[in-house]
């Protein structure tokens, strides 16, 4: 339990500051610690008590864009039956390997973009569609390995909205799909899937942690913002290659 409570304060300042990343990173050392449906739980309930700070950081949540979050909340719903199923027919490895290639080549395609735009070249336009898929994949990866951000994430950069609007955005999407999962595990699994002597102690440093990543969200330029949020989506395709590879 001392790596889970590292990371659950680690997690939860990079996500305060970058809108993602507190699952990413807490999610492994809560595996290690505990079995996977108490995991699941502890990630659902402390990741939406985080995204609500977050949200209504400020009384703030109309810094939310729902035009662009709209029709991946939709497409969210039949992507997280889909990731259930995927669950139980492959393999943990085999989902790790897919996803880790796609967002490695998703990061790669997205950061084209942005030197594509700095250098007055035309960018490809991204079609509507790709929000749907985004959502999709996004609720899929929910239920399947519980790393639903990154495709999330490279729809709203894309989309070209503002700092602001991109951390309120994640959260919101975030938080609805804390919500369903965390009602499709209880009903499956009962009261029992939680345990309060595992979820209150790492609560308490979620708090600290957000308050810490407030504070750095409020220092960092909108370039260096996105710069940090693509580093980290890259990251997290290396880390679940690896991982699905045996490198980790």
């Amino acid at each position: 339990m001392p790596l889970a409570a590292a990371a659950a304060l680690v997690g939860a300042s990079i996500q305060s500051a970058t809108g993602f990343g507190f699952a990413l990173i807490l999610s492994p050392a809560l595996f290690a610690a505990v079995d996977p449906v108490e995991a699941v739980s502890s990630l659902l309930v402390l990741g939406l008590a985080l995204n609500l700070l977050v949200l209504f950081e400020g009384g703030r949540p109309e810094h939310v864009d729902w035009r662009a979050l709209s029709p991946m909340l939709v497409a969210a719903l039949p992507g997280l039956a889909a990731g259930a199923a995927a669950l139980t027919l492959l393999s943990k490895e085999t989902l790790q390997v897919a996803v880790g290639i796609a967002v490695i080549l998703a990061a790669g395609w997205q950061l084209a973009q942005r030197v594509a735009r700095e250098s007055s070249e035309p960018a490809r336009r991204v079609p509507p569609a790709a929000g749907w898929a985004a959502g999709f994949v996004s609720g899929a990866l929910t239920t399947s390995i519980s790393v639903s951000g990154p495709p999330i994430v490279l729809w709203l950069e894309a989309h070209g909205v503002r700092p602001e609007e991109f951390r309120a955005s994640l959260a919101a999407s975030f938080l609805m799909l804390n919500l369903v999962g965390a009602a499709v595990v209880f009903v499956a699994e009962g009261s029992g899937a939680l345990e309060a002597d595992v979820v209150l102690p790492l609560l308490g440093l979620v708090l600290v942690g957000y308050a810490l990543g407030a504070v750095a969200f409020n220092r960092l330029e909108g370039d260096r913002f996105f710069a940090l949020a693509l580093a980290l989506v890259a990251c997290t395709g290396a880390a679940s290659l690896a991982a699905g590879l045996g490198l980790l």
